[in-house]
């Protein structure tokens, strides 16, 4: 009996990861064809794990009527429900003449044109820009599925825009992540 358990644990693992590789193919594919700009795919791939431990860990708390192993059962559901809740929840998606941004609840409409100025905090793993407009300010982070594109996007019609020349500005450099003019530029 104990092999045949055995058999089929494996052939479940081996299951979920063939899924998981196979959906995460399918999912980078669709978003690199999306003018939009998501979480990381960690996101949802974390709270699939999470759901699976959940599992595991409430199955096993049941069996030995353990309360300890069911409220690491709970708290596993609720890491996996949160991680999809904002996964979910937190988008900018864009076109030619301006972009919409939804975090949660908060949801609103922006033209390239209202955008000010940027303000960029490099760290070691990457980089977090904050697009300012007048009224609200745009967190994005540079391992944010689509964050170059909309960027190149937002620039090209940032320029259109104020009447500028995509080419002859001497801020623009997104090695340097420098899209916009920064804090300081903007108040010359």
């Amino acid at each position: 009996m104990k092999p045949l358990f055995l058999i089929l644990f494996a052939a479940f693992v081996f299951g979920l990861c063939f899924g998981v590789d196979k959906g995460s193919a399918r999912l980078l594919r669709k978003a690199k064809n999306r003018t939009s700009v998501r979480l990381p795919l960690r996101y949802p791939l974390l709270s699939v794990l999470a759901f699976v431990c959940a599992l595991i860990v409430g199955v096993h708390g049941i069996r030995s009527k353990s309360p300890l192993f069911l409220i690491a059962a709970v708290c596993f559901l609720g890491v996996g429900i949160y991680g999809l809740y904002a996964y979910h929840n937190m988008r900018i998606t864009y076109n030619k003449e301006g972009f919409f941004f939804q975090n949660g609840r908060f949801s609103k409409k922006f033209s390239f044109g209202d955008i000010a100025y940027q303000r960029v905090a490099i760290t070691r793993r990457g980089c977090c820009l904050v697009l300012c407009t007048q009224e609200e300010e745009v967190v994005l982070y540079s391992n944010m599925q689509g964050f170059s594109p909309f960027l190149e996007a937002a620039y090209l019609g940032y320029c259109r825009a104020k009447g500028l020349d995509p080419e002859a500005q001497p801020w623009h450099d997104p090695e340097e992540h420098r899209w916009f003019p920064d804090d300081i530029d903007a108040e010359k």
